[in-house]
């Protein structure tokens, strides 16, 4: 097989999975259908994946790791100017970070579909709270400055809520809107309230 050939049965095997896991979800998604649709044997299948989980995650991926990445630069930025966050005038940083996530989940919609909601019994299935957990730690650390230049103490209740309330926000936004320009306005909205809130209830 030639290399434009293993590309083509790659890809083929790409796209009917992207299909079977959309309509049957991971657990439920068949190996045999996919070599089905994509007119190829099963050993073509593990020539390119290990199993059917490997496959699952190459799919996925596509919006994961992007959403990871910006993700993490977020907190980078966070980390080396940690000051911006507290003020509630400057709130643009955060903005930022969501215009730039709600283009990689829509421009990757249909993957983002299939990890959001179709992910069970995968070794991806708990991604969101991944992401909750990155936020946590980073909201923990930016709270504890926060806590020192206000005299009081953090209440780690609410940075857990907070976190979790972040990402369930774009959880909800990319399932429930199917319109990029609508969700980029929403999303102006849900982060001025998670600032504010963030502002407000933070302490204690």
């Amino acid at each position: 097989m030639s290399t434009k050939e293993k590309e083509e049965t790659r890809a083929k095997i790409m796209a009917a999975a992207k299909e079977e896991f959309s309509e049957y979800g991971f657990e439920k998604a068949s190996l045999r259908r996919i070599c089905s649709k994509a007119g190829c044997t099963t050993g073509a299948i593990y020539f390119f994946f290990k199993d059917k989980d490997e496959l699952f995650c190459e799919i996925v991926n596509h919006v994961l790791i992007p959403v990871q990445t910006a993700v993490a630069e977020h907190i980078l930025e966070d980390k080396e100017n940690s000051s911006h966050i507290l003020v509630e005038s400057d709130f643009e940083h955060e903005i930022a970070l969501a215009d730039k996530l709600v283009d990689i989940l829509y421009s990757h919609r249909e993957e983002a579909m299939i990890l959001l909601t179709k992910s069970a019994g995968s070794s991806l299935e708990k991604a969101p709270d991944m992401i909750i957990a990155e936020l946590e730690k980073e909201y923990g650390e930016l709270a504890t400055v926060y806590a020192r230049q206000e005299g009081k103490k953090v209440d780690e209740y609410m940075v857990h809520w907070l976190s979790h309330l972040h990402v369930e926000a774009y959880i909800h936004l990319v399932t429930h809107e199917e319109d990029v320009k609508a969700a980029k306005k929403r999303t102006r909205k849900i982060m001025l309230f998670l600032v504010r809130g963030w502002l407000d209830c933070i302490l204690m």
